[in-house]
């Protein structure tokens, strides 16, 4: 108990420190940036960019993170894997990829640091120790990876399951007439409250295309930032039937066809694997438990019977 206690002190007052740090380090930062966007709106109001929805501590977390991150910016031939997984995950913030690194280091440093102080106060700070808190640091370290993963594969999937849906408005707007811009916002309008994700999507393809980017490299733009594999179908369908002379409304409309097939045989699939899933935790948890109830009362009533006359015979000899 007074270890544990010691622990939770020790965070606490890390985590303070580390705020403070926090506080200071991005005071300067913030004035800075406030004087640029002053020398933008002076240069031209058109090129200013748009203020990030973020609140001022969490503009001092990422301008602390990015600060601590900017060590991993040196070569960004070998940052476009990174920044891609961000993008995909839906982080395009300018300093996105400064804060993914600076979240590493500092977890690195920090998730050890309880325990290194801990085993100090105690003296006990022997090698097993040492390797203990360099697989902390380690692991702080790989954190960040991991969590990426797990929200690009979670963004994709939403993207993945509205698709076909997407693509049934498609064929609508088109054959009533609209033109692929037009048709491209009337559906960004109506999967906004829906399909946030596709809508944000869709949105960056449609300002790519006022900006007089042809509309097969902003579609292929799109299936680069999704990450999607039907989303580059869709693309590449849509590129095939534009160069052939064939309807796109009739080639989005079978591949909505397949891909709305597609989600119905990977939930026959996950509906397939899921007893072979449940099998652990039958054996884990609720086999133990009815092994217990059936046979635990036989059990008691035989060492009830069985106890005395083994006593009797010992005494007996």
């Amino acid at each position: 108990m007074e270890l544990f206690l010691i622990w939770v002190l020790t965070f606490l007052a890390t985590f303070l420190i580390t705020f403070a740090v926090i506080s200071f380090w991005a005071r300067r930062g913030h004035v800075r940036s406030r004087l640029e966007v002053a020398a933008a709106a002076e240069m031209g109001g058109s090129l200013m960019k748009a203020p990030a929805a973020v609140g001022p501590v969490q503009q001092k977390v990422m301008d602390f993170l990015a600060s601590s991150g900017s060590w991993a910016l040196k070569d960004l031939s070998k940052l476009s894997e990174i920044r891609q997984q961000l993008i995909q995950a839906g982080y395009r913030h300018p300093q996105a990829l400064a804060v993914f690194y600076g979240l590493k280091a500092v977890l690195a440093l920090i998730l050890p640091l309880p325990v290194l102080m801990v085993l100090v106060i105690k003296g006990r700070l022997t090698l097993p120790s040492l390797v203990v808190a360099f697989a902390l640091a380690g692991l702080g370290f790989l954190v960040p990876n991991y969590l990426l993963s797990v929200r690009v594969r979670t963004r994709q999937n939403a993207l993945d399951r509205a698709l076909p849906d997407v693509l049934d408005l498609f064929v609508i707007c088109m054959e009533a007439g609209l033109a692929l811009n037009a048709a491209l916002n009337k559906v960004a309008e109506e999967i906004r409250e829906v399909y946030p994700e596709f809508w944000l999507e869709l949105q960056i393809t449609a300002a790519e295309l006022r900006a007089g980017i042809p509309w097969d490299e902003a579609f292929d733009h799109l299936g680069q930032r999704t990450g999607v594999q039907s989303i580059r179908s869709m693309v590449g369908l849509m590129i095939q039937s534009e160069k052939l002379g064939a309807s796109i409304a009739q080639a989005l409309r079978n591949h909505g066809d397949f891909t709305r097939t597609q989600r119905m045989l990977k939930a026959e699939e996950k509906a397939a694997k899921l007893p072979l899933k449940l099998i652990f935790p039958l054996i884990l948890c609720m086999l133990p438990v009815m092994f217990i109830v059936t046979v635990g009362p036989g059990v008691l009533h035989i060492i009830r019977i069985f106890l005395p006359l083994a006593r009797r015979s010992v005494g007996g000899m």
